[in-house]
């Protein structure tokens, strides 16, 4: 086809453009649909009324809750469940959840590919389920409608495998950028959400810089170009104690950013346990929400109404309404998305972060500590997300671009790398450690990288005179993790064995450094943990039942296998 017949970057450029576009205009439909819920279903059934971000910013004071009592909006989270799980399980069942996660599963796992239909059931299905008072992001939807486009087009001109990767995240970014206002946030974050270490897909960054802008400049001929919450002048400027304050709040965020992925996933693994059909799930999960929307409706819906009240420092909320919020917002994007509704977690966690820092700020006046409250606000948004989703770079970006605020450029970084550090150090062993569950640590775990790790661990072994042949990663690989039995390497100067590590091991917990395997002749080339494929550097510590794919010579497995063994098993006479 024509577009194959262009160099690969001016064919990317192109598909950029033209995902630029798409991503612009199908963030305006999905904007239009969301409006024709809230109006026609959540305002004319539930009797509840949002309130748009200008027109919070115009008010002095958010409304108080509890002064009226919802007693529809059940009625229409419900209705919108149960339309959006026959929607769903009808026609896509990829498109329950948040759609980040099914982009990154075409990344990862799919080469890029998704079907057709996903963007267009994605985009009507999370209208429904938000517009209606569910508790979910504007961001996963999105993301999945551009990317899914990127989808198509590589379908159709049949792109190879490593540039329909790209393309799909060209697309994410281009739809979060036209939807969050950010364009150089979103480009970076497209390419930061697929691992959660602070590693990057760097080779597609210029391409998502190109298309977010794309977008960004299209969606402003809609709605200009201001930011997407607004904040007001401060009366006082940073001092250096105020570093302090931002710090706290760091830490903060990153004991929420841990308990958040535990609370969101704990409640969708017991929906997936409930043994009633999944077409209904979404409904039962929308009820739960209107009922706590009876009493709390700031807690349902998008909720940037009350974010821009709580941003601007005069929501006249007090600490403990602004901590119900905080937690409340959690448990019911959790009943939302976690159900199977379809809807993003960027927005609720971003949500979570403004009343997190809003109730901080509160508690420090309480102290007769000066501070302006929006600070930490726009701080604690950031530094929310960071650790949560495991992105501080690009958390940092995409809130100061959402918010203005690039005065408060210096405290957030502060408080964003806090946050991550000590989220990632309170959910080192957690079954969940984000809120993406189909983040990959590193490359080396994303199973597209998988064989480009095997084979250039196969042309580590050739240096080293300790030989494997290319064949076998694909023809063996399988059979020498069922086997005992080494299988013979190219030129049988070596084997490929498949080793468990015993209880009671010397080297249980030990790194793979300190093993001393030059000295052997021995190479660990994977380490298969669980369900989790390794590829193991330097750093990494071996445990118990861990299984793992080891090349040597003859002479040198009995040495490994002398290592790996228990103290009593060394003394048996073999």
């Amino acid at each position: 086809m024509w577009l194959l017949d262009l160099q690969r970057t001016p064919r990317l450029i192109l598909i950029c453009i033209v995902l630029g576009v798409i991503g612009a205009l199908g963030a305006q439909v999905f904007l239009l649909l969301l409006q024709f819920f809230d109006t026609y279903v959540l305002t004319a059934i539930g009797g509840f009324q949002t309130i748009d971000v200008e027109t919070a910013h115009a008010t002095a004071k958010a409304p108080q809750p509890f002064t009226h009592w919802y007693w529809w909006m059940p009625v229409s989270t419900t209705l919108g469940g149960l339309a959006a799980g026959l929607l769903i399980y009808g026609l896509a069942p990829e498109t329950e959840g948040h759609g980040t996660d099914a982009t990154l599963i075409a990344f990862h796992r799919n080469n890029g590919r998704m079907r057709a239909r996903v963007p267009f059931v994605k985009t009507l299905a999370s209208a429904i389920t938000i517009g209606t008072g569910g508790s979910g992001g504007r961001e996963g939807p999105t993301a999945q409608i551009a990317s899914g486009a990127g989808a198509i087009i590589a379908q159709l001109f049949k792109l190879p495998d490593d540039e329909r990767r790209i393309v799909i995240l060209i697309g994410m970014a281009a739809g979060l950028s036209a939807i969050f206002k950010s364009p150089l946030g979103t480009a970076i974050f497209a390419v930061e959400i697929l691992y959660s270490r602070m590693t990057f897909e760097g080779a597609a960054l210029i391409f998502t810089l190109i298309s977010a802008s794309v977008a960004y400049s299209i969606t402003g001929m809609f709605s200009g170009f201001t930011p997407l919450f607004l904040l007001s002048e401060s009366s006082r400027e940073l001092i250096p104690l105020d570093l302090l304050w931002f710090s706290l709040l760091g830490v903060l965020a990153g004991v929420v950013g841990a308990m958040m992925p535990w609370i969101y996933y704990g409640v969708r693994d017991w929906f997936v346990a409930l043994k009633v059909p999944r077409v209904i799930k979404p409904a039962i999960g929308g009820l739960a929400v209107g009922l706590i929307g009876i009493a709390l409706p700031p807690i349902t819906g998008g909720g940037y109404d009350y974010m821009q009240f709580v941003l601007q420092g005069g929501s006249g909320l007090t600490i403990g309404l602004l901590l119900l919020f905080t937690f409340g917002k959690i448990l019911t994007l959790s009943l939302t998305v976690g159900s199977g509704g379809s809807g993003g977690v960027f927005g609720p966690t971003l949500y979570v972060g403004v009343m997190l820092g809003g109730a901080f700020a509160s508690l420090l006046h309480m102290m007769h500590i000066e501070i302006d409250g929006g600070w930490l606000a726009v701080v604690g948004m950031a530094a929310i997300f960071a650790g949560t989703a495991r992105v501080p770079i690009a958390s940092m970006v995409m809130v100061i671009e959402m918010t203005g605020g690039f005065t408060l450029i210096m405290p957030t970084m502060l408080a964003v790398a806090i946050a991550f550090l000590v989220q990632l150090l309170l959910s080192r062993h957690a079954k969940y450690p984000t809120i993406y569950e189909c983040q990959t640590s590193t490359p080396a775990d994303s199973p597209i990288y998988h064989k480009a790790y095997y084979q250039a661990a196969a042309e580590l072994l050739r240096r080293q005179q300790v030989y494997l042949d290319r064949d076998i990663l694909d023809s063996q690989l399988q059979a020498a993790l069922d086997s005992d039995e080494g299988i013979a390497m190219r030129m049988r100067q070596g084997r490929l064995y498949r080793l468990s590590i015993p209880p009671g091991s010397p080297v249980a917990g030990s790194e793979v450094r300190s093993l001393g395997l030059d000295k052997m002749g021995t190479l660990i080339v994977g380490v298969f943990r669980g369900e989790s494929d390794i590829i193991p550097s330097g750093s990494t510590r071996l445990q118990v039942h861990d299984s793992l794919l080891v090349a040597t010579t003859d002479e040198s497995i009995l040495k490994f296998r002398a290592l790996i063994a228990p103290p009593q098993a060394e003394e048996s006479p073999s």
